[in-house]
């Protein structure tokens, strides 16, 4: 077992947010455990975000474990307890990544993880479009979404990708569109307009425009080479009922085509566990799949 962060930075990630370059750029105590020096297998990122709490998945939607099948994680993960617990270590999080990622080992990582005294803390619904290159998005949806679509382009709506912003125009509507439905702000301003300037390449960003006015934005963030996230969406309240966000959608999937990618995640439908039906429901309608996203703690 090791703690080295330059291990880390060499280490072939699965995922963007445990990238040594993503964690640098948010973070400034950072803990890697891999395996074993050469060609490690395992690989677990954390931030001491305060004094002892340490978290895997800071300032991202989750990060986790990664291993293949053959790796001895169950061993491992006793040693990055032991680790912790002689550094006097509190509580540990690990945001572990939505099963259609690991799909393959996700009950693996959840038998381990409870095995050795974690808690599953949090159990979010996340939503995802497996991509098909063979196949127009608007056939992908049912026919309500399909003929909003329609609409929404006959008025004149388009999308617009852009590498950065000069205006806060975008980080407004956003703030807007949470407060009218009740939804936390989970990003500020200055993080909003320096996400390209920090991690170019990784960020683009979506406005839906009607008549030059900017209705609609998201954030599409490249997770790996497979798949694309869809980030901090919103529509105007004035126009949310023309469902603007599912141009955003469509320009999504067109993107992923286009990129060769296998998997859009649309983020969770759920907040600490409890399902958001409208937004739920939205997701399912555009053809979205369903699985879990847990949260484990384990307490020192």
């Amino acid at each position: 077992m090791l703690i080295s962060s330059t291990i880390a930075q060499t280490f072939h990630t699965q995922f963007l947010f445990n990238h040594f370059f993503y964690l640098n750029a948010h973070a400034a105590s950072i803990v890697s455990f891999v395996d074993k020096k050469d060609a490690p297998s395992i690989l677990l990122n954390c931030v001491d975000a305060s004094e002892g709490n340490y978290i895997s998945g800071y300032c991202a939607p989750f990060a986790g474990i990664e291993y293949d099948s053959t790796s001895d994680v169950d061993g491992f993960l006793k040693d990055v307890l032991n680790k912790l617990a002689k550094k006097n270590a509190k509580l540990l999080t690990i945001k572990q990544a939505p099963e259609c990622y690991q799909p393959n080992i996700c009950n693996a990582i959840h038998e381990t993880f409870i095995a050795n005294g974690f808690v599953e803390q949090v159990r979010e619904i996340n939503q995802y479009i497996i991509v098909d290159p063979s196949q127009v998005f608007a056939t992908t949806i049912d026919a309500q979404k399909r003929r909003r679509l329609r609409n929404a382009k006959k008025m004149g709506m388009r999308v617009e990708l852009f590498d950065h912003i000069d205006s806060d125009e975008w980080y407004e509507m956003y703030s807007r569109a949470r407060i009218d439905k009740s939804f936390p702000i989970t990003i500020s301003k200055e993080a909003y307009r320096s996400l390209s300037e920090k991690l170019p390449n990784v960020y683009t960003y979506a406005g839906v425009f009607l008549n030059d006015k900017l209705i609609a934005n998201a954030i599409f963030v490249r997770i790996n080479k497979d798949a694309l996230y869809y980030f901090v969406a919103a529509s105007d309240p004035d126009y949310a009922e023309l469902s603007p966000s599912v141009l955003l959608i469509e320009a999504l999937y067109e993107k992923a085509v286009h990129e060769k990618c296998t998997l859009i995640d649309l983020g969770i439908s759920s907040v600490d566990g409890v399902l958001n039906e409208g937004l739920h429901q939205f997701k399912k309608h555009l053809g979205a799949a369903e699985c879990s996203k847990k949260t484990y703690t384990f307490t020192f």
